[in-house]
């Protein structure tokens, strides 16, 4: 009794420090370069034209330049068509979706459930099953009808520019392989063979993201959450990091804290580029905000959210006259009932298995 309040004093400082310091993380500046050019030029070039709706529109595919990062670029050239090929298959049977709401929920689910089997079996990588869950969400509610609150786009046309902007972001990774030194630089790094296996971990993260995913979907609908793909997006970020339960709880918090924060650094980017948002200044704005998150993301979740949140909000908000802090505030919900959800799906899990452990009376 008279040690327990010291240990639960260490073991608090230990958990602060584990939120507020930073992980080791490998150089990062030319991955964030690459990412932050792919974004710059999907948006840019058809802003040029005076079309910045289609870049936007594109801008899905572009963020497929996160995936494999850690790959040598001839690794990348072989694998990463295979996964824009599952982002795009996402985006697709998101339009599918479109036309059916209450077929919407059910898409997420299918989506998250399935993306994080595959990304999980392959070994693929961050950001994992983020982006086709978010990809389908997105597409859904571009193409909806416009009486049940979407914004009417053509579906081939949102498929479209979503394998322009993955075509482009294959062309930006693989560009260095022109140069002799980079082709000699890749010549000594092994290329892992494609194959599927899915050991106890993975199969752990799957079952927990498929039941987070369901009761996210389903209480979105309920709430009426005029976006629930930001819920189950939220719920997928924080329950595919891993099997331990204390890193994904960190998760949690990180993304929390660092989507409010970001919500207000939104606010101020919209205060300086107007929303809607038009022109070479947005692409700008998206490009210099991906190029930071990617460089700070592996040392810090937390703090990558300041600038992911912003970066995600004016991708689908770009073209909206809505009033940014209620853009904003609603994106802190959405992403603070995900988390609700992933920690209460963690904490399930956490009994279930101290029952299954609890031996048998005789």
């Amino acid at each position: 009794m008279s040690d327990s309040s010291p240990r639960a004093r260490q073991g608090a400082r230990e958990l602060l420090a584990a939120l507020v310091r930073p992980d080791p993380s490998p150089p990062r500046l030319g991955i964030a370069v690459q990412a932050g050019l792919a974004m710059l030029l999907t948006v840019g070039l058809p802003a040029l034209a005076g079309r910045v709706d289609l870049g936007l529109l594109a801008s899905t595919g572009a963020l497929s330049a996160l995936y494999l990062s850690s790959r040598s670029r001839t690794e990348r050239l072989r694998r990463l068509p295979l996964v824009q090929l599952g982002l795009l298959a996402a985006v697709a049977l998101g339009t599918v979706s479109a036309r059916l709401p209450a077929l919407a929920p059910v898409v997420l689910v299918v989506t998250a459930g399935g993306a994080v089997v595959l990304v999980s079996g392959t070994a693929v990588g961050p950001p994992g099953a983020l982006f086709p869950v978010l990809g389908a969400g997105v597409a859904s509610r571009l193409t909806a009808p416009v009486s049940a609150g979407g914004a009417g786009l053509d579906p081939l046309l949102v498929i479209a520019c979503a394998t322009a902007g993955a075509v482009l972001a294959l062309l930006v990774v693989i560009a260095p392989l022109a140069l002799p030194a980079v082709r000699r630089r890749d010549r000594g790094r092994p290329i892992a063979p494609i194959r599927f296996a899915l050991d106890a971990a993975g199969r752990t993260v799957v079952l927990r993201v498929s039941v987070a995913a369901v009761l996210s979907a389903v209480l979105a609908a309920v709430l009426g959450v005029e976006r629930g793909y930001w819920v189950v997006v939220a719920v997928v970020a924080v329950l595919q990091a891993g099997r331990g339960r204390r890193l994904s709880g960190i998760r949690a918090v990180h993304r929390v804290a660092g989507t409010l924060v970001g919500a207000v650094v939104f606010v101020l980017v919209v205060g300086l580029i107007g929303l809607p948002a038009q022109g070479l200044l947005l692409a700008i704005a998206l490009g210099v905000l991906q190029f930071g998150a990617e460089l700070v993301i592996v040392a810090h979740y937390g703090a990558a959210l300041i600038l992911v949140t912003p970066l995600a909000l004016l991708i689908a908000e770009a073209g909206s006259a809505g009033d940014p802090w209620v853009i904003a505030g609603s994106r802190v919900l959405d992403t603070a009932l995900g988390c609700g959800v992933a920690l209460v799906v963690l904490l399930g899990d956490h009994l279930v298995e101290r029952l299954l452990r609890r031996p048998t009376a005789r």
